[in-house]
């Protein structure tokens, strides 16, 4: 099949917010830098090139080496690394949370948006050079929400009383969740690999943040990508003036405002709400909101207190206690990174619209905001099926309720829509009220009366024959929906719900390659490819 392409306000899945931005609505101009293309995200680097602190890249260059000390490195890699040492040099990064077994397989389809769209870029600007990079959310604390993948309905779940930041989580626990999981996946043609792939990245990892590090390294090191742990200590060093300012001033609790403004008149719900002050403290397995209560700042629990003057030399002998929440986290990345583009999900898109007023009070370039790439996995035995079934692959799309209904419609051989009668039912009895106007008007309200019985029993007529020629083409239904519900899983989307491993089994290395090609950052479209 190679690849079939729906336009993402047929998918029914996806916010108006989202649409109405895949579809470059102009009143989203003063919330953005650009809408992404090629040719914007180049004009990106002049004004990314001005207000970047190009101090910044030797201290990067030494941070991304010293973070993957232990880790194999390929050429490729080492010099995407070497490269951010030069003037010429911009990163198109892409950030997830660290998910187990990568989670959701959007996970892949995002790291796969920003491999591709550098090699667009550099195909068409060589003049410069554009490294992927994967910027791990290592600071979450929301354990549950990133403990869990799902594979053909099967949920697996890592359990665990640590807390704290999830990237430092040991990982002695997790050998139930993978001791099932293997007796699932052992007897499939590629399920060893996967098996050894799992055991290799999380057996021999001294935490949670360096067995995700091993793993998208282990799947896309081929192709350069580069991956950050933000959660150091000489990277938040960079970031200290922005930290204070952020609890002096709450920078972003107050310049968001114009931009809050602008998405709430739009009519379009905010994504993240900003807080007075949007950090938290990590200390003692804990991640603690910062609040401040009468010139005192304190975590949310209480167990630590600073006045200003303290919680500003804590800033400066300890910037990796602090830690950005979900929509500051964006202001760390572009500070320290020369990016010009970022990729994310819909829902990433709408927080990074919040932000455009706060980037411009610190002086920095707000970036390119591209949607990840969105598929569906189609197997070719299941494609047989739908094509066996008279089925089209932009069908398979319609909600389960309405998709039945169509069927219906689809398979019977008799008329099944009554519009044309109901039509023909209101010209007449519409002649017949202009006739009664110039007789008696006191006729019209029995022929109105007549006019909506008549219609109703059609409607009653229409939806017993629908019944019926349901029960007749019953099997061919019931076996679109089971096919439905395979590639919908829980009635969502795949990419939302299966873990890639899912396909692997099958497909093997050479999975991530066929997604690869087969998707493209700069067309925005939902994609079904067939594996």
């Amino acid at each position: 099949m190679g690849l079939f392409e729906i336009e993402y306000n047929k998918v029914k899945a996806f916010s108006k917010l989202f649409n109405d931005y895949n579809q470059k609505s102009s009143h989203f101009a003063d919330l953005i830098s650009n809408f992404p293309n090629l040719e914007n995200i180049h004009k990106q680097i002049s004004f990314k090139s001005i207000n970047y602190n190009h101090g910044f890249r030797d201290s990067l260059v030494k941070e991304l080496y010293k973070q993957n000390d232990g880790i194999k490195l390929n050429e490729i890699q080492k010099q995407n690394i070497n490269k951010l040492s030069e003037k010429n040099t911009y990163t198109i990064t892409t950030g997830h949370q660290l998910n187990l077994l990568t989670g959701p397989v959007y996970f892949i389809y995002k790291i796969i948006s920003i491999i591709n769209l550098c090699e667009q870029m550099h195909k068409k600007y060589s003049e410069y050079n554009f490294v992927p990079i994967f910027w791990m959310a290592s600071e979450d604390h929301d354990f549950e929400e990133i403990n869990n993948f799902s594979f053909q309905g099967n949920k697996f779940k890592w359990s665990s009383s640590q807390t704290g930041v999830v990237g430092e989580f040991k990982l002695d626990s997790i050998d139930d969740v993978f001791n099932e999981f293997e007796k699932c996946i052992c007897d499939y043609p590629h399920g060893d690999e996967i098996i050894k792939m799992f055991r290799g990245c999380y057996y021999n990892s001294k935490d949670f943040s360096v067995a995700t590090r091993k793993l998208v390294n282990l799947l896309f090191s081929k192709y350069g990508l580069i991956i950050i742990d933000p959660n150091k200590k000489n990277l938040k060093s960079l970031f200290k003036d922005i930290l204070k300012k952020e609890l002096l001033e709450k920078t972003l609790y107050k310049e968001s405002k114009k931009s809050t403004k602008r998405l709430n008149e739009l009519n379009y719900n905010l994504q993240a709400n900003p807080r007075k002050i949007n950090l938290f403290y990590i200390d003692d397995c804990r991640r603690e909101r910062i609040i401040e209560k009468e010139n005192v700042f304190e975590t949310s629990s209480g167990s630590k207190k600073w006045n200003l003057k303290e919680i500003q030399n804590e800033v400066d002998s300890n910037p990796e206690k602090f830690s950005p929440n979900v929509l500051f986290r964006p202001v760390f990345q572009e500070f320290i990174l020369p990016n010009v583009c970022y990729v994310g999900g819909p829902a990433e898109i709408a927080y990074w619209l919040e932000l455009k007023s706060v980037f411009e009070s610190l002086k920095l370039s707000f970036p390119i905001i591209l949607n990840r790439n969105s598929a569906l996995l189609l197997e070719k035995k299941q494609l047989e099926k739908l094509d066996n079934l008279d089925v089209s692959i932009e069908e398979i799309f319609l909600p389960s309720d309405q998709l039945k209904e169509h069927l219906v419609r689809k398979y019977s051989k008799l008329e099944l829509d009554f519009s044309d009668l109901k039509k023909q039912l209101n010209i007449q009895f519409s002649k017949l009220k202009d006739k009664a106007s110039l007789t008696d008007k006191s006729f019209i309200g029995a022929l109105n009366a007549q006019e909506k019985k008549q219609i109703n029993g059609l409607k009653m007529l229409e939806k017993r024959l629908l019944k019926s020629e349901k029960r007749i083409h019953q099997d061919k239904i019931n076996r679109v929906i089971s096919i439905r519900d395979e590639l919908f899983p829980g009635g969502k989307l795949q990419e939302r719900i299966s873990n890639f491993s899912e396909f692997y089994i099958n497909s093997g290395e050479k999975l991530i390659g066929l997604i690869k090609n087969n998707l493209d950052p700069m067309n925005q479209k939902f994609s079904v490819i067939e594996i």
